[in-house]
């Protein structure tokens, strides 16, 4: 949404590349709600469309749409478009979303790259008071905890209280607990938590308010997919759920989401964490996958820490390579 496409190569980003295979392994799972190909995708393409090109290429949708809200370079985006199918859509993601059609079987993919923020949780009721069964929702936002410090800096008004003024600001007071502890908020986790409870709160909320004028068969209830945390220089966090009636509710269990390692419908993430390796420290670890044992490695060269999350995510590890036209 915001224009960091121009500061970030969305391609390049390690742990992002990991998360992105693991949410395309964990939407082939979901194929008892329905055939792909007759799915939309709504995303935030930027200049790179990388998730568009995953949602063709492995799901085969062919009706995708790409919200951006930098309208100034709208040639560039049209031109880095890499397909034809891509209908590109200029403006805030709070102005797009009402005016799409939401009544048709939908991907979401919110990748918002800025902290978190109360347009979000209006984005998300508007897919939610439209959308299907089977409809799925990926929310993804910096999760950055905020420093005692600058918020001491920012209410100086306040000699106590800083992340209940900050978070009342952020995320409206009905999120904030009578009860609330301001302790632990500084660490990424918790943080990252907080906001994931919040989302779940909004949720409920929106299907209650939908589920008003249904017969209890058709109303609407939600089923969290994912929750990872992950760094490429900055924290961030995706939530996945899906949107499925009570008729559709056995569907779930046929897609046997638990079989994946990271799978988590609970506030535990799934941290993904990446090492940094060269590329030929990277063919060495990965010739001796699969590994439940101890791998036999020099230590001067290899950190343990790096071999055990290595061995965690060997199958999705990226592999980037420069390729020297000169």
């Amino acid at each position: 949404m915001a224009n960091s496409g121009r500061k970030i190569d969305y391609r390049l980003r390690p742990a992002k590349n990991i998360e992105r295979k693991m949410i395309r392994d964990i939407l082939l799972r979901l194929s008892p709600f329905g055939i792909f190909s007759e799915y939309q995708y709504i995303g935030f393409g930027s200049k790179y469309f990388v998730d568009f090109v995953l949602m063709h290429k492995y799901l085969g949708i062919y009706e995708m749409i790409s919200i951006e809200a930098d309208s100034t370079n709208r040639n560039r985006y049209k031109f880095n478009k890499p397909y034809e199918c891509i209908d590109v859509k200029f403006g805030h993601s709070s102005e797009v979303l009402p005016n799409l059609n939401l009544a048709k079987k939908t991907i979401y993919w919110m990748d918002y790259d800025s902290p978190f923020s109360k347009y979000m949780f209006s984005d998300l009721s508007t897919i939610v008071e439209r959308c299907p069964s089977g409809s799925v929702i990926f929310l993804s936002y910096n999760s950055e905890p905020y420093k005692l410090g600058d918020l001491k800096a920012e209410y100086r008004d306040i000699d106590d209280g800083f992340y209940r003024r900050k978070f009342e600001s952020v995320f409206g007071n009905e999120f904030i607990p009578a009860g609330f502890d301001e302790r632990g908020f500084s660490n990424k986790t918790n943080y990252s938590k907080f906001i994931r409870g919040c989302l779940h709160s909004q949720l409920k909320s929106t299907l209650s308010n939908r589920n008003v004028t249904l017969s209890e068969e058709q109303s609407i209830i939600f089923k969290q997919i994912c929750y990872f945390d992950y760094s490429d220089g900055t924290n961030m966090s995706t939530v996945g759920f899906m949107v499925i009636s009570r008729n559709d509710q056995h569907l779930i269990e046929l897609c046997r989401m638990q079989d994946l390692y990271f799978y988590t419908e609970s506030d535990e993430c799934y941290e993904i964490k990446v090492p940094n390796l060269t590329s030929k420290e990277t063919r060495f670890l990965m010739e001796k996958m699969p590994s439940k044992d101890r791998i036999d490695y020099d230590s001067k060269v290899f950190a343990e820490k790096d071999v055990n999350e290595f061995k965690s995510n060997y199958k999705y590890y990226p592999s980037f390579m420069e390729i020297d036209f000169l």
